[in-house]
């Protein structure tokens, strides 16, 4: 009964929303009706001014970590039981009964549990040496994608993924863990649907399908299989599936009726290749060829994190670059760029926490697979990246011993 009590009570702290009853008090308006129509921070500080935002802000952030004190300090619940309060006033915030359950995301609410709970995760698992060097590198790396696109919902997209991954290598699978993974996933979920509804990611370009942008972590299957099996078993794999690439590239090419089939949109403007690969080898082709030679070239961690440097500094630089991307250079974006060095100082930071590779080699190696993106060489980039990374993080560990 108490764990009962302690969800009403959580549901229903949550359910009061300052961003409603300020609005209402201050203008006479639903605030639902109005900018985002989002009963949160933003929608108010933009409608109705500063001050109904602060302390909009101030009670949604610390809702969920009332509910909690009060499951656990009143209803006597165990931390890992009382945290569940917490979610409760997240789905109050969410679904209050008296609005017909339509309320504001939740994201404040849920980002005060977050803060809590990377708290306990700090000062009861973390070690200290370790978590100033975690904290160092995620204030880089949150100001640096904060820096190049202006956009919080961007931001909690490659913010919250690194977070948590370097959670799971960091920490114990402990109940604060656990509660962390969920409620980062929530917020994950709800700012990906904030850029969906503004239409970000959108954009009229083919080098921006998201079928092609995001099935490149789907390719880290190669590193992960790598790792699994053995280089033998990898580099045959790899090769097999980039002859059978490479065959239907020229098949594509060489018949035009085949090539007009492969180039034409289907449902959801899906299309198998760009308009820019006809009567050229795809970049579903040269990826293959840097994976492939990757493995063949280098010892097994070397390959890993240049593939690694490829796939997610590459997804990173096409979305920032056409979303974000202001700048022009060398045919591409300044956004762009500092986009790839991002996500690939992010890639190999992560690999250097695994013990995969030594830090400093591996951002050497990061910044050489950045500069081959960005130049106008005539070798494609999905060839050219790995290589030179691969090749300069095998240089670099033997000019330091």
């Amino acid at each position: 009964m108490n764990l009962v009590f302690a969800l009403i009570t959580g549901y229903l702290i949550g359910s009061i929303l300052p961003a409603y009853f300020l609005t209402l008090w201050l203008t006479g308006v639903d605030i639902r009706t109005v900018g985002t129509r989002h009963a949160g921070t933003t929608n108010v500080k933009r409608n109705v001014g500063l001050w109904p935002a602060v302390i909009t802000a101030a009670y949604d952030t610390t809702k969920g970590i009332v509910a909690v004190m009060l499951a656990t300090n009143l209803f006597k619940l165990p931390p890992h039981i009382s945290h569940l309060s917490g979610l409760a006033a997240v789905a109050g915030h969410v679904f209050p009964f008296y609005l017909n359950f339509k309320g504001g995301k939740g994201v404040a609410t849920s980002t005060g549990l977050l803060i809590v709970l990377l708290g306990r995760l700090a000062f009861f698992h973390w070690h200290p040496s370790i978590l100033i060097s975690d904290l160092t590198f995620m204030i880089f790396f949150v100001l640096t994608i904060y820096f190049i696109t202006k956009d919080e919902d961007f931001l909690a997209l490659c913010v919250l993924p690194m977070l948590s991954s370097l959670l799971v290598v960091r920490m114990p699978f402990t109940w604060e863990l656990w509660y962390t993974l969920i409620i980062a996933g929530y917020i994950f979920t709800v700012s990906a649907n904030n850029m969906k509804e503004l239409g970000i990611l959108k954009k009229k370009d083919e080098n921006l399908r998201l079928w092609r942008v995001f099935i490149r972590p789907a390719a880290m299957a190669f590193p992960v299989i790598l790792l699994a099996t053995s280089r033998e078993f990898a580099i045959t794999l790899s090769g097999i599936v980039l002859a059978l690439s490479l065959l239907a590239d020229v098949v594509r090419i060489s018949w035009k009726k085949a090539e007009d089939v492969m180039m034409k949109r289907f449902f959801h403007d899906f299309a198998i290749y760009k308009q820019k690969e006809r009567k050229r080898i795809s970049s579903i082709t040269t990826f293959l060829m840097g994976v492939f030679f990757s493995f063949l070239l280098f010892p097994v961690n070397v390959a890993v994190t240049s593939i690694s440097i490829l796939v997610f500094g590459d997804m990173m630089a096409k979305i920032i670059g056409i979303s974000y991307g202001k700048k022009p250079l060398f045919n591409k974006t300044v956004e762009g760029m500092l986009g790839f060095i991002t996500a690939a100082l992010a890639v190999v930071y992560l690999m250097h926490s695994l013990e995969i590779v030594p830090l400093v080699p591996a951002i050497f190696a990061a910044i050489a697979g950045s500069i081959m993106e960005i130049l106008p060489f005539p070798v494609d980039d999905n060839l050219s990246v790995p290589i030179t990374s691969g090749a300069i993080l095998e240089l670099v560990k033997l000019l330091q011993f």
